[in-house]
């Protein structure tokens, strides 16, 4: 599949399942995972004030999205990632470069 098919499915299938969580849009990135194997990274992003998504519907989201994707076809592993919005960055965030510390 194509990334922009894989995105319109992405969208879909989480529309459907995190709608009523808060869920705005995604975007998709063809990457390797942790072992080095092909994946799609998804980035599940939310309204302000969405609240945090529970365990339930971020399971029922990851399995209807990898149902929806190897039913077209697509075999790599999609791994979801929650942006809110509200949240506050504590610690490092892995989005920010690192600062230099020499």
């Amino acid at each position: 599949m194509t990334e922009q098919e894989i995105r319109q499915v992405a969208n879909e299938v989480l529309r459907e399942t995190l709608g009523p969580h808060g869920f705005e849009s995604a975007d998709v990135r063809p990457a390797p995972d942790f072992d080095g194997e092909p994946s799609l990274h998804v980035t599940a992003h939310f309204r302000p004030k969405a609240g945090v998504t529970s365990g339930d519907a971020s399971t029922r989201a990851l399995s209807a999205l990898r149902k929806r994707l190897l039913d077209k076809g697509e075999e790599r592993f999609p791994y979801i990632r929650y942006d809110y919005p509200d949240d506050e960055v504590l610690g490092d965030d892995p989005s920010e470069p690192m600062p230099d510390r020499h």
